[in-house]
């Protein structure tokens, strides 16, 4: 084993602590946010509210992103091939999951393309 590829687990799960201290961050965002929005008054009210929903929106998303490398990087200290499959049934951001599968599916479609195997649907 190579000493990048003895080192990927700890890469892994060190990306995985960095988003979820970026989702810890997000989420004293939100408060404040909504600190503000409860002080506001008139129209700038709905924008205040907009606002506050699309940073709930990300701190789920560094969450879901956080526990997508956390399996990652499970699965790499287990050793052997990724299951990609495995690591976005974690994610519960339905359109996250869809990108991420997306990728997943080109991934496999090229893999299959290389080896000359056929695959027809």
């Amino acid at each position: 084993m190579s000493q990048s590829a003895a080192q990927t687990p700890r890469v892994l799960a060190s990306l995985a602590d960095e988003l979820e201290h970026a989702g810890a961050l997000c989420d004293r965002l939100e408060m404040l946010v909504t600190q503000l929005v409860r002080a506001s008054r008139g129209e700038t009210l709905e924008i205040a509210l907009h606002e506050a929903q699309t940073v709930d929106v990300l701190t789920q998303h560094l969450a879901a992103l956080a526990t997508f490398t956390r399996r990652l990087s499970t699965q790499a200290h287990a050793g052997g091939e990724y299951d990609l499959s495995d690591a976005i049934a974690g994610v519960t951001l339905g359109d996250l999951a869809m990108r991420l599968a997306q990728v997943t599916r080109e991934a496999e479609a090229l893999s299959a393309a290389e080896s000359g195997d056929l695959d027809l649907f």
